[in-house]
């Protein structure tokens, strides 16, 4: 779908999705002044267009057991293919998503640990099995999402 395409009402389904995704056709369509119906075709055709590609749950990671929040960068060994170090990363259990990046590293890891020592046991497996030259570890302090446009 053309960005151009998308209209007030469809950004406003947009934003509306992505601060509750599982709110009904008819409370979507109440927001939005549209009947459920020309709701349920608008969200039919943002998926099928790939603007919408699915929906899932944010879980709160502090509520079971990984309350440490932190940004790992990863530079890469020469010799390491990236595939090889995102398979690897894959299998890290604290991981929750990775960005290939540009700049001075060349991923960005985001991994939620139960504590300091878990956090530092994750840096260490990086770091000895990754096949990386370099990591900079941040905790996060706080972070806030915002809604779709």
């Amino acid at each position: 779908m053309n960005p151009d395409a998308l209209d007030p009402i469809n950004r406003d389904l947009l934003r509306l999705l992505g601060e509750n995704g599982r709110a009904s056709f008819t409370e979507l369509g109440a927001a939005v002044g549209l009947s459920p119906h020309a709701t349920a075709e608008r969200v039919r055709r943002l998926q099928e267009s790939g603007v919408v590609r699915g929906f899932t749950a944010i879980v709160d990671h502090a509520a079971i057991g990984g309350g440490l929040e932190a940004l790992i960068d990863v530079r890469l060994l020469a010799a390491t293919p990236p595939e090889r170090f995102e398979e690897f990363v894959a299998t890290l259990p604290d991981a929750r998503e990775m960005w290939f990046v540009t700049g001075r590293y060349d991923y960005e890891l985001r991994v939620t640990c139960a504590d300091p020592e878990a956090l530092d046991g994750t840096v260490r497996a990086i770091r000895q099995r990754g096949g990386v030259a370099a990591t900079e570890t941040r905790i996060v302090m706080r972070s806030r999402r915002f809604p779709v446009a």
